[in-house]
């Protein structure tokens, strides 16, 4: 990363730590805030990386938050980053809410219709937040930790 790519996101980040690459598969972790999110995506896609990946982890438990994980790489050369993004909520929150970086990534799109669909987290100003593959008329996030076991359910039936 270079230095002018680290002062710019010095700006929007409480925290950045450079990682092993070998033992991590990424090069550094930053931490910032919904208020700047897109401001980090918009830092480094004009530095000419790529969003790669998007995802979130439920970690209300623990933690009272539904944490988004970005990872962005260079197109120059391998230098992935990985932004966290928490959302706060606690374990018995039912929405969560994030700007979309849609606007910004058109990659972004699926990937946020997918956490949208599995964890429940919307994305405001996105332009087609539907689901892609559970039915439109589906009241559960089948990635949060409280979703249960099917087996479980098959249990209670009996």
């Amino acid at each position: 990363m270079s230095d002018s790519l680290a002062q710019a996101l010095a700006a929007y980040t409480s925290a950045s730590e450079q990682t092993d690459y070998a033992k991590a598969g990424i090069h550094a972790r930053h931490t910032t805030t919904l208020e700047h999110v897109l401001s980090v995506g918009k830092t480094f896609l004009d530095a000419g990386y790529i969003l790669e990946m998007l995802t979130c982890q439920d970690l209300r438990e623990k933690e009272e938050v539904m944490r988004l994980c970005y990872t962005f790489n260079s197109l120059e050369s391998v230098d992935r980053h990985l932004v966290h993004v928490d959302i706060a909520g606690g374990l018995d929150a039912e929405t969560f809410e994030a700007p979309t970086m849609s606007k910004l990534a058109g990659g972004a799109n699926w990937q946020e219709r997918e956490v949208f669909e599995m964890y429940g987290v919307t994305f405001a100003e996105h332009p087609e937040l539907e689901r892609l593959l559970l039915p439109e008329d589906a009241d559960f996030f089948p990635l949060r930790k409280d979703f249960g076991r099917i087996e479980d359910a098959e249990d209670a039936d009996a």
